[in-house]
């Protein structure tokens, strides 16, 4: 039985003024931050409507070769998702590490938004940053970026970078010359494995009341995450597949947009 979930207060701390039930000085109207946040939650339904109808389209329209026969890359992507899921589901969860990757996509992002960071800590139970600078992606950024995946892909670029032939295939190279290698192999499989991880992680630390949720409103940040890993989701799809492409997938939004405003259009003139 995996354990249960940690007491995970992930205190993202900012020295900056609370902008919530501020007043305004100005005798303008004062609209509270989260109101806001709600009402741009609501604006951005439409948006995952649309790019859900696509991302099913474009999956419709790639082929069973394609993802599954089409390379041996693609089946070790899938086995890195498959041997997560055994691990995820049937053994201790590694807490520490989605805590530490959760913090430091926080810092990471506190730092490219040019914030100062004065205390980091992390344990197995939760862990926070304190710092001077705080926002949206600061405090959302660890349910979209699968952080271990990034630093994967980073890993083997630069390898890459530095050894020519490193993703080529070298045949009877294992077993006695039984059967070949291709380092691109492994790179697959940690995609799988490290993706999985984030995708697993997040969706169920999401259910466990999170304050970084709750610190935008939980309605907003909930439908800003499912939009964000629907797009990186879409992003892997076009990269994969040979049916879909960069511009036929765009061409696909616009033709879904038009058809849901012609929709709502003829609704709400009934």
């Amino acid at each position: 039985m995996p354990p249960r979930s940690p007491n995970r207060k992930s205190r993202l701390q900012s020295s900056t003024t609370n902008q919530m039930g501020q007043r305004s000085d100005s005798g303008g109207i004062d609209i509270p931050l989260n109101w806001l946040k709600s009402g741009i939650g609501v604006l951005l339904l439409p948006c995952c409507i649309i790019a859900t109808q696509s991302f099913l389209s474009a999956f419709g329209e790639t082929s069973a070769k394609t993802l599954l026969i089409r390379s041996a890359e693609i089946w070790f992507f899938f086995i890195g998702v498959l041997l997560w899921l055994i691990y995820f589901i049937g053994l201790p969860r590694p807490l520490y590490l989605y805590v530490l990757g959760h913090e430091l996509t926080h810092a990471i992002f506190v730092l490219l938004c040019g914030g100062k960071i004065s205390e980091f800590k992390v344990k197995s139970g939760g862990g926070h940053i304190v710092t001077n600078k705080n926002n949206v992606m600061i405090s959302l950024s660890p349910y979209f970026i699968p952080f271990y995946s990034v630093i994967v892909i980073g890993i083997f670029g630069i390898i890459g970078f530095f050894v020519d032939g490193l993703f080529d295939y070298h045949p009877n190279v294992l077993l006695w010359g039984r059967i070949g290698f291709s380092w691109s192999w492994v790179l697959y499989m940690s995609i799988g494995i490290t993706w999985c991880f984030h995708l697993t992680f997040t969706s169920w630390m999401i259910t466990k009341s999170q304050p970084d949720l709750k610190q935008n409103g939980t309605f907003f940040s909930l439908v800003l995450i499912y939009f964000i890993n629907l797009i990186i989701l879409s992003g892997i799809l076009i990269i994969v597949s040979n049916e879909v492409s960069l511009t036929g997938f765009v061409q696909s939004l616009i033709n879904n947009g038009i058809d849901l405003f012609q929709w709502a259009s003829g609704f709400f003139k009934k």
